[in-house]
């Protein structure tokens, strides 16, 4: 990406931070320093001021902010970034700067009012969250291909799902395709994978546990692409299944597909979890979904907006979000079905194409 598109998005957080009567930011997270300058490492802070953006790290670091940060000064210092910013003068004394309140710990906030003593900082939280709501051409066609890959190697996993095989074979095999084919560095996550009762702890950890006769079984996994991530959930019955069992499934199944069919800009988050959460309830079974309906995801798998009894958010074109209702029930077993989908004017495209229909291992 070019220098030009990461210098927009700075400009923009600028704009925002003026709106506040800030002059500046320090920006500590990541996953923020990434989406605004492009570095992938994991020591950086990105200093925003309107005259110019600085960018700081430690000497392991030279040849790579090199190649991936655009649109900021190189700084490399082997002492504290905040003293880097201290002994430069890259703050102007009085200066009133933003930091990011829910990514900076107590004692990191000691730390930077005890060396920048002289700048008058304020704490704000959820500015460049709310800037990454809205995905680009370029973050959508990344999720289209992480999808894509989530896809393929399921495509490739499901022929191995069978009674007797354990639940760590399916996801360590997700793990290698994932990294086969997306990105090298991780997974987008721990890929779950639950069988029997384990099927009813949404973020169950994969045991050595075999699937078996009669039950259900839950994966849910994403691959990763350019840093952005998928997040898909398949859920199945093995052969022996109770009649409640593939109840449940059409229940979830037909929960999830009348909340995507609600979905477009404009509406609230809360609503759309209403949908799902209303068929869910009218069935019997309020009391086994006890999770949000979905969540927004891009750098990071769990991103704002969300689909919850307690948002607050409305939809607006270009969020892509998980939609992924589930029931749990113990000595049952548990169901959920997820797809990524991007929100348009009139709807929503669902990106997934890894089948929905009820399957019975065997």
């Amino acid at each position: 990406m070019s220098k030009e598109y990461f210098k927009r998005r700075q400009n923009l957080l600028k704009e925002l931070l003026s709106q506040k009567d800030l002059d500046g930011m320090l920006v500590t997270n990541l996953t923020h320093i990434r989406y605004l300058c492009g570095f992938t490492g994991s020591s950086a802070t990105l200093v925003i001021t309107e005259e110019q953006t600085n960018f700081i790290t430690d000497g392991r670091y030279i040849v790579q902010s090199e190649k991936e940060v655009k649109g900021a000064n190189i700084i490399i210092e082997s002492i504290s970034h905040f003293e880097v910013i201290k002994n430069q003068n890259l703050l102007t004394s009085g200066s009133k700067i933003a930091f990011d309140g829910k990514n900076v710990s107590y004692e990191g906030f000691q730390q930077i009012s005890n060396v920048l003593s002289h700048l008058k900082l304020e704490s704000i939280t959820g500015l460049i969250e709310k800037m990454v709501m809205s995905k680009d051409d370029k973050e959508l066609e990344a999720i289209r291909t992480a999808v894509e890959i989530t896809d393929k190697a399921f495509a490739e996993v499901l022929p191995m799902v069978k009674i007797g095989v354990e639940e760590k074979v399916i996801a360590n095999q997700l793990s290698f395709l994932y990294r086969k084919y997306g990105d090298s560095d991780s997974d987008a996550f721990a890929a779950i994978v639950g069988t029997g009762p384990n099927s009813a702890k949404p973020h169950h950890t994969p045991t050595d546990r075999k699937i078996s006769p009669g039950e259900l079984l839950v994966i849910d996994s994403g691959a990763k692409f350019a840093g952005y991530h998928a997040d898909m959930t398949r859920s199945f019955a093995t052969k022996g299944f109770s009649e409640e069992q593939k109840s449940i499934y059409d229940i979830v199944l037909n929960a999830q597909v009348k909340s995507i069919d609600g979905i477009k800009a404009g509406v609230s988050c809360r609503s759309i979890d209403n949908i799902a959460r209303s068929h869910i309830e009218q069935a019997g079974y309020g009391k086994f979904f006890d999770h949000g309906l979905g969540h927004s995801l891009g750098l990071e798998i769990h991103e704002d907006p969300r689909f919850s009894k307690v948002s607050k958010d409305i939809l607006e074109e270009n969020y892509v979000m998980t939609v992924e209702p589930g029931i749990y029930v113990k000595d049952i077993g548990g169901v959920r079905i997820e797809d990524d989908i991007i929100v348009t004017n009139d709807g929503a495209e669902i990106l997934n194409q890894t089948s929905k229909e009820f399957q019975v291992i065997s």
